[in-house]
């Protein structure tokens, strides 16, 4: 069973294409700029607990309009064994309807993916946040201590094909974008593989605390952000 905080039956956001979307309930870090901030917490009077079968009966509705699903949180991996059933369960279901469903996952990154090889064989991708790169800068905005998992997520997923996107919320003078592209950049040079990068705007919408009434970056800012990632022969796209 999983604590599961929604289920959008069709969603045109959350990966390649139209895709059924799964929010996990329970988060490890504390995000200033989270826009779910109601999946933050491990148990919530709102998440209801589910099985795969009754999870994969929700799927089912979108079929044959949807390419997959995609499942968030919160943090999905820290339900990583009931997720690996999920994707197992998708696959077969793929089978049942005649056409392939992918299996897609959207996380922080502070789990080491590596660990759950079952999971990841039925895994077609991860779109990995990358909130900072600076450790100072990551602690500060998401109270977690250090990043390094994340970078090593980075490198693993790419060197096994799975990498999806590396997500980006732009946020100037909170979170140093600059130097997580510069960094990405080289670390698809060394490795001899890339993956798209999304630059996403900061949008006030749901967060809560200091950062509520924050602005948006400007249209220059974000334009500025995408030619960075242009010269440094990053596929990019800002949303």
């Amino acid at each position: 069973m999983a604590l599961v905080r929604k289920i959008i039956g069709q969603s045109t956001v959350d990966g390649l294409g139209n895709r059924t979307a799964i929010f996990l309930q329970g988060c490890n870090i504390r995000c200033a700029y989270c826009h779910n901030p109601e999946t933050q917490a491990m148990h919530d009077a709102e998440a209801t607990e589910m099985s795969v079968t009754q999870v994969l009966d929700e799927v089912r509705k979108g079929i044959p309009f949807i390419r997959g699903i995609t499942v968030s949180g919160g943090e999905c991996m820290l339900q990583a064994e009931w997720l690996a059933e999920l994707f197992a369960a998708v696959q077969n279901l793929s089978d049942e309807c005649g056409h392939s469903l992918s299996c897609l996952i959207d996380s922080n990154g502070t789990i080491p993916f590596a660990r759950y090889p079952q999971l990841m064989a039925h895994c077609n991708g991860v779109m990995l946040d990358v909130k900072a790169w600076d450790t100072a800068v990551y602690n500060r905005l998401t109270q977690a201590s250090s990043n390094q998992t994340v970078k090593e997520n980075l490198v693993w997923l790419l060197e096994h094909d799975l990498l999806t996107e590396v997500r980006i919320v732009c946020l100037p003078d909170r979170v140093d974008v600059e130097t997580i592209l510069r960094n990405i950049a080289d670390i698809f040079a060394s490795i001899g593989k890339k993956s798209p990068v999304r630059l996403l705007r900061f949008r006030p919408h749901g967060v809560v605390g200091e950062l509520a009434e924050h602005p948006m970056p400007t249209e220059k800012e974000m334009s500025d952000y995408a030619a960075f990632a242009q010269s440094l022969n990053l596929e990019v796209t800002v949303k």
